[in-house]
């Protein structure tokens, strides 16, 4: 039995549906996004083993545990488990698998973006189309510029692959910064305790860390001030990587050229923040992922996975719950 939320906000389609339950012995049973069932589903939902969460809260999960005693594995329709490794799913053991590469290619795709948009100063000219200006400015070109990656995982290595035909210098921390068969040629990897090397160097530096007890708040103030007058950062991890009252204060006085944020402490951003009146700060609505395809990878990956869950064989994607990711 396959326990199923809504992805990304929305609930299962008919042929969704009928590609999971085309799994010799599956079934599953479809739920709201506050975990809720059908009263005579209780007893169904019981017997679930398999969870697919789409997007439950901590709370609304740690709930559904309690009713579903026979649970062994939860795969998460995002990459990052920071609301899924809860203390009661780490007591009870249970696998967690996550979208691990399902979204490399938009949020990639979307740095990329941003980097050009930096490098030929796209925010400037559009603030003097606005104030009807009219002020040729110079840009720059990215094959001159070094792009700092914070988090060299699935998504870091993405970015630099798309970088490698602009001649992009690209730097990257990692846990373990040996090379590996499968990395970028033209990044140059360094241990975690080399970001501030990485933060001086950098004209762009991307935060694409998962959020765990040691990265939340690691660019705070100390590391904005070690970036260089006119870098610009982008984070499209969590918010809680970022302290955003001390990257306004860098913002507002200029220690920093700028900053791109696609995630928040606080989603979706209040109306009334201050952040959106930020200079130099492009805010987008945590939109970097999305894509017309997402959707049928996700399916994709969680499939194979099931097929492999039905046969007894070991899962791909698997979370060490430990490490966070």
């Amino acid at each position: 039995m396959v326990v199923a939320t809504p992805i990304f906000g929305r609930p299962l389609r008919a042929d969704q549906i009928a590609r999971i339950e085309g799994v010799p012995g599956v079934r599953l049973l479809p739920m709201s996004h506050d975990g809720l069932v059908h009263d005579d589903a209780e007893a169904t939902l019981a017997e679930g083993r398999v969870l697919l969460r789409g997007g439950l809260p901590s709370t609304v999960l740690d709930h559904l545990l309690s009713r579903t005693p026979r649970l062994e594995w939860i795969h998460s329709f995002s990459a990052g488990v920071d609301r899924v490794a809860t203390p009661q799913v780490r007591s009870r053991g249970l696998v967690v698998t996550n979208a691990r590469g399902v979204f490399s290619r938009p949020i990639a795709e979307y740095v990329v973006m941003m980097c050009l948009a930096v490098a030929r100063r796209l925010p400037q000219l559009l603030e003097l189309q606005r104030e009807r200006t009219w002020q040729p400015l110079r840009g720059r070109e990215l094959g001159g510029m070094t792009v700092g990656i914070v988090g060299y995982g699935s998504i870091g290595s993405e970015v630099a692959r798309l970088l490698a035909p602009f001649g992009s210098r690209v730097l990257a921390t990692r846990r373990r910064p040996e090379r590996g068969t499968n990395d970028v040629d033209n990044v140059e990897l360094l241990p975690l305790d080399s970001l501030s090397e990485l933060l001086r160097a950098s004209d762009v530096v991307v935060v694409a860390l998962p959020l765990t007890d040691e990265t939340a708040g690691l660019m705070g103030a100390e590391q904005l001030q070690e970036m260089r007058q006119d870098a610009w950062l982008i984070n499209i991890a969590r918010g809680r990587l970022v302290d955003e009252g001390a990257l306004r204060r860098a913002l507002e006085s200029g220690w920093i050229g700028g900053a791109v944020l696609d995630v928040f402490n606080e989603e979706p951003l209040p109306e009334d923040s201050p952040l959106y009146d930020v200079p130099n700060l492009i805010v987008t609505p945590h939109t970097s992922w999305s894509s017309d395809r997402v959707v049928e990878r996700s399916l994709e990956l969680f499939i194979q996975n099931l097929q492999r869950f039905a046969a007894g064989e070991a899962l791909e994607n698997v979370v060490d719950l430990e490490a966070g990711y």
